[in-house]
């Protein structure tokens, strides 16, 4: 959990979310054990940028603005979708000792030794979904795949996470694999019919009246 504490204050009444956005304010709302009703807040866009860009989905965030610091984390994010810019945030406030589910990503290390051997990492999963007490589940997951080879498998057992949490999902899902780098970079060849078809012309709208 991150020492960091964002400023939010609570929501204005009587003031629509549009207005609040063309001031540079990102509208939101807290809910959860800690406020049986949902307490709208707002915060600046600046602020909201840096919460987001700072945080995972599983970091345990501090807000302060309301009567006592909350500890939340980020359940959603509206944005727009021309800009990607926040429009909306849903925090859920938690106490450190409840237990959440939550997907962490996973990173994966040593990929630049397979790049020496011409070989790359496939990934299937890029999240793994854990349980158990929000301070401690970690922000993110690491495996490192430098001593893999060829065709190696990689499985959901072989990821190891801290005592008391619970990984979510079969020992046998696949995490990912290893490839030929050279084998994915080839494209298939265009075959003569493929270029046959590519030269018939169109045939003309005035002619399929007639």
């Amino acid at each position: 959990m991150s020492n960091t504490v964002y400023q939010i204050a609570r929501r204005r009444e009587g003031v629509k979310a549009k207005k609040l956005r063309r001031e540079g304010i990102v509208p939101a709302v807290i809910y959860g054990k800690e406020h049986r009703d949902s307490v709208p807040v707002e915060l600046t866009l600046q602020e909201a940028n840096r919460l987001l860009k700072e945080n995972t989905s599983s970091s345990i965030i501090k807000l302060d603005g309301l009567d006592k610091t909350t500890s939340v984390i980020v359940k959603e994010v509206q944005r727009n979708g021309a800009t990607f810019l926040p429009e909306h945030i849903d925090f859920q406030s938690i106490s450190l000792r409840e237990i959440i589910h939550v997907s962490i990503p996973l990173h994966i290390l040593g990929e630049d030794q397979l790049q020496r051997d011409h070989l790359l990492f496939q990934p299937n999963l890029q999240e793994i979904e854990l349980k158990g007490p929000a301070e401690d589940i970690p922000e993110r997951l690491e495996f490192d795949v430098s001593e893999l080879k060829f065709e190696d498998k990689v499985f959901l057992s072989e990821i190891k996470v801290p005592e008391g949490i619970e990984v979510l999902g079969e020992d046998d899902d696949l995490i990912g694999i290893v490839l030929s780098a050279q084998l994915s970079e080839e494209e298939p060849e265009e075959t003569e019919a493929d270029e046959d078809a590519a030269e018939v012309p169109l045939v003309d709208e005035e002619e399929t009246e007639e």
